[in-house]
């Protein structure tokens, strides 16, 4: 099973704090690691707690959330996930260039925060998949379906295909047919071509093409140990 994503939200409004610390601590998959009420004591609890995820609000006593990001260590850092009532997209940019990875405007949908976080969780590893199945050779539509597939897979051991599959359903209105389809292929050619990295991957060239979950799960091994 895959271990919560593990928040820090700093936060000024009382109010805010409140409503976040209650939508957090119920929802699945995420688990509210502290709160804080200014950026100098958000910095101290990022230090001590190493926290996946940060949420920013902007507006803070003493350091605000830009000098947060300012100061935030570039080594290890979480992600942070800037929310703010200003939305100029001049203000945007500036914050993005900071280091922030994801931008929200208030008010917030806070049962989409879990989502959000777990899609920005798993783009490092995606990224990291694209760049193994690359290297392999391989082409099409079904690389990025195989890479976030595995980035779910890397993440959580025991989900199901049609777990690891969801994200490239949700991303491009897809269905599951149509996306074991597309690895299948990929998988196919990549065995055909039998490029040194392929064999590696599954610890020699094997026999037949394997199956898409033998596949994936070799793809979610080495993601992991290249971390």
């Amino acid at each position: 099973m895959a271990r919560p994503i593990r928040v820090l939200a700093v936060e000024d409004d009382p109010a805010a704090r409140a409503l976040l610390s209650a939508a957090l601590s119920g929802a699945e998959g995420v688990e509210l690691c502290g709160l804080a009420a200014d950026g100098l004591e958000g910095l101290e609890l990022v230090e001590r707690l190493r926290p996946d995820a940060v949420l920013l609000d902007l507006i803070l006593p003493g350091l605000d959330g830009l000098a947060f990001l300012g100061q935030l260590s570039r080594k290890e850092r979480p992600l942070v996930v800037v929310v703010s009532q200003a939305a100029s997209p001049a203000l945007v940019r500036h914050t993005l260039s900071l280091g922030a990875d994801y931008y929200l405007v208030k008010p917030l949908n806070l049962c989409s925060i879990p989502l959000l976080l777990e899609g920005l969780c798993l783009q490092p590893l995606t990224a990291r998949g694209e760049a193994l199945l690359e290297e392999m050779g391989a082409r099409g539509r079904g690389v990025s379906a195989a890479a976030r597939a595995a980035a779910v897979l890397a993440r959580d051991e025991e989900a199901l295909l049609k777990q690891a599959y969801a994200p490239t359903i949700a991303a491009e209105g897809s269905s599951y047919a149509v996306v074991e389809k597309n690895i299948r292929a990929m998988v196919a050619k990549l065995h055909q071509a039998a490029s040194p990295a392929y064999a590696a991957l599954l610890g020699g060239l094997p026999p037949a093409r394997p199956s898409n979950l033998v596949f994936l799960r070799a793809l979610a091994r080495a993601l992991t140990e290249t971390r």
